[in-house]
């Protein structure tokens, strides 16, 4: 069983390399403006992502915050 599960490592490792050439060899083949505009495109919906984890995080600070509650009572007067 022992060779088996080295056969299949094996070729795990192999296929990973195969791809990784292959992404490699895709990524040259892109135009220079084009992975300009990709590498543009994950910087902004990287910090957009970033950002609105920080205003959540916030939001829930500011509502985790001791409120005051007020009451109001009502009083009808009878005549």
């Amino acid at each position: 069983m022992g060779q088996a599960t080295d056969r299949k490592v094996t070729e795990i490792e192999q296929t990973r390399r195969r791809i990784e050439v292959d992404l490699r060899d895709l990524e040259e083949r892109l135009p220079p403006p084009l992975r300009s505009t990709k590498a543009l495109l994950g910087v902004a919906f990287t910090s957009t992502a970033l950002m609105m984890l920080l205003l959540r995080a916030l939001r829930s600070k500011r509502s985790d915050r001791a409120s005051a509650e007020v009451v109001v009572r009502i009083v009808r007067e009878d005549d």
